[in-house]
């Protein structure tokens, strides 16, 4: 089972504004085709929450859209940059049960350099809300959390959806137990039948401001 926590003090406030720019970088993400194509990249297992949350704060609900990340350090602390690697929500509106996603992606640290949520007030008044560099990073660090790859490995980072105990904002979630990892692996050998995810490490989304510190019973 996924693991809840209420917001706590540090929140990432949202900022009005469109969708930044990039793109889910179809070339990150894994297929059966693509796989040990590159033995130089390290494999990276998160999940989304695209579901809409009901009376999310002050919003008659909220809907988390896309989230990125920029290979550190960034090269940019620009708004208007792309981000090095998104993940977009392609579901419709009404979101459904979590996705899966593997990229490859070259060794190294990354920073959560944006993240995009709808939000409604009701049902005519519905706008997309975003957070770049400019609240993500600080003098050039990132601020909102970081994750780790090495070449060669299989590692699972987290679930990322919404907390909505104030404002909206984009959380990160864990699998709570062995028991709930394991059943983790399973799903996802079900939709990626190639992968080793006996191999598989938990080794979560670094923050202290969206998300709670975890460490996995041994």
């Amino acid at each position: 089972m996924l693991k809840w926590f209420a917001l706590g003090t540090s929140v990432i406030v949202l900022m009005a504004g469109c969708m930044p720019p990039g793109a889910s970088n179809p070339g990150h993400h894994v297929t059966a085709a693509s796989y040990r194509t590159d033995a130089t990249k390290g494999l990276v297992v998160l999940s989304a929450l695209w579901g809409r949350s009901w009376k999310c704060g002050t919003f008659e609900h909220g809907q988390l859209r896309a989230f990125g990340f920029d290979r550190l350090p960034s090269v940019t602390e620009a708004e208007d940059a792309t981000v090095d690697v998104v993940i977009e929500d392609s579901t419709d509106l009404r979101g459904g049960p979590a996705a899966n996603y593997v990229l490859a992606l070259k060794p190294g640290e990354y920073g959560l350099a944006m993240f995009a949520i709808r939000v409604a007030s009701s049902t005519t008044e519905v706008r997309t809300v975003s957070v770049g560099r400019a609240r993500l990073f600080e003098k050039g660090e990132p601020v909102g959390g970081t994750f780790t790859v090495k070449a060669g490995e299989l590692v699972y980072i987290g679930h990322f959806g919404l907390d909505c105990s104030k404002e909206p904002t984009i959380w990160r979630y864990y699998l709570d137990g062995r028991g709930g990892f394991e059943h983790y692996k399973r799903l996802i050998k079900d939709q990626f039948p190639f992968l080793p995810v006996e191999a598989m490490q938990m080794r979560l989304f670094k923050t202290s401001t969206l998300g709670r510190d975890y460490v996995q019973p041994q």
